[in-house]
């Protein structure tokens, strides 16, 4: 195919009108996330206002009415940069000071809206250019993903998640539509900059890819590259896994308080919860006292520090005692390898399936221990431990 790109330019007028009558569109099979903050969105003004330069976009015209002749064009890269513009024109949002970063632009144009600035600065704005990178029509939505796919494998500014959101896979749709659930809120899993940067969806792809086959490595990103390749065109047709997660989602809900969530809120955790629960949901496991068990262990655990030297005459407290220990260090370095995974989940499957009254003793023993060793060093600054490290990929 020739000529695949060309190039012109439009003013933010002209691109206000198209975007208002509905001719330009942001089509959010391509970039899906409107994940711009405040900040982000009071800096581009900014630069349009300094008639500094923007970044290019790509528009695609592919669809025509074929009673009024007018054609549609998707904004296929650079949506955040469009809505934001027509956002600040519409009166959405305004100039907050503490985001500006020249000082002119600071005192003639801080804290207004659009319809507040001097006639020159909204000249400024209207008749600023954007330059258009303008994709041939005859170009499918497959071609113009595996161009943007190829185009972000060297854009070093992008992680590997946001990459691979340039596929077309059914596996990425699934794992994205589940990092949509409430359920990621209730548990805090995820920071703002985790969803702005998909780590969310990354994350949610490493949950199913353990409902499919259990604990992996994924110390790089190699497993799920696999997956979005492998699963381009179906996966999990039957919502057989899907289901599962929200099964183990309900149960993880349902040990929710003020006194598990530090513990529930670190991604290792989480794993390790699923992994444990996926278990006994294979092998028809009791969830008779999980919530007791899970919080015994949480509460537990979140006194024990490396520094302390226990030893008890009890084997039983001493080999409690120990698997914390493992668990602490599974839980501190190399979180995302099989063997710590491995650790996690089979101490905390132990203690979530065993029912003998001497194991439970046995930690809140150990829980009171530790706490009145903690008690005694109030006075003295407690290095707190590094937990949930993630591992760089």
């Amino acid at each position: 195919m020739n000529n695949l790109f060309r190039r012109n330019t439009k003013t933010v007028a002209e691109i206000n009108r198209d975007f208002r009558e509905g001719k330009l569109f942001a089509d959010t099979s391509y970039q899906r996330r409107k994940v711009w903050n405040d900040q982000d969105k009071v800096r581009l003004i900014e630069t349009i206002l300094m008639e500094l330069i923007m970044p290019e976009v790509f528009f695609w015209t592919a669809d025509r009415d074929s009673e009024t002749g007018i054609a549609l064009t998707h904004i296929v890269d650079g949506q955040q940069r469009i809505t934001t513009i027509v956002e600040f024109i519409q009166g959405d949002i305004y100039l907050n000071e503490k985001y500006l970063m020249n000082d002119k632009i600071k005192e003639t144009c801080g804290k207004k809206y659009f319809s507040e600035l001097d006639d020159e600065y909204r000249d400024k704005l209207w008749d600023y250019p954007i330059s258009i990178v303008q994709i041939d029509s005859g170009c499918t939505k497959e071609q113009i993903k595996e161009i943007f796919y190829r185009l972000n494998l060297t854009n070093y500014n992008l992680n590997q998640q946001e990459k691979r959101n340039s596929k077309d896979s059914i596996f990425g749709d699934k794992s994205e539509a589940l990092s949509t659930y409430d359920f990621w809120q209730t548990t805090k899993l995820f920071s703002s900059t985790d969803a702005k940067r998909m780590k969310d969806v990354e994350y949610c792809c490493s949950i199913y890819i353990l409902a499919n086959e259990g604990i992996v490595d994924q110390t790089n990103g190699k497993k799920i590259n696999e997956y979005y390749d492998d699963f381009k065109d179906e996966f999990d047709s039957s919502d057989c896994l899907k289901n599962k997660i929200i099964k183990a989602m309900n149960v993880i809900n349902d040990i929710v308080d003020k006194e598990t969530i530090s513990f529930i809120s670190k991604k290792a955790q989480m794993y390790t919860l699923f992994s444990v629960i996926f278990q006994m949901l294979e092998k028809g496991d009791s969830f008779d006292n999980f919530f007791e068990k899970v919080k015994t262990f949480i509460m537990t655990y979140s006194k024990f520090r490396n520094e302390f030297q226990i030893q008890y005459e009890d084997e039983l407290k001493n080999s409690i005692y120990e698997d914390i220990k493992k668990y602490k260090l599974a839980s501190s370095e190399g979180i995302n390898k099989v063997r710590n995974r491995t650790i996690r989940f089979e101490i905390l499957y132990k203690i979530c399936t065993k029912s003998e009254k001497e194991v439970f003793d046995a930690l809140n023993q150990l829980s009171e221990d530790m706490g009145k060793m903690l008690e005694d060093k109030k006075n003295i600054k407690d290095i707190l431990e590094k937990d949930d490290v993630v591992d760089e990929e």
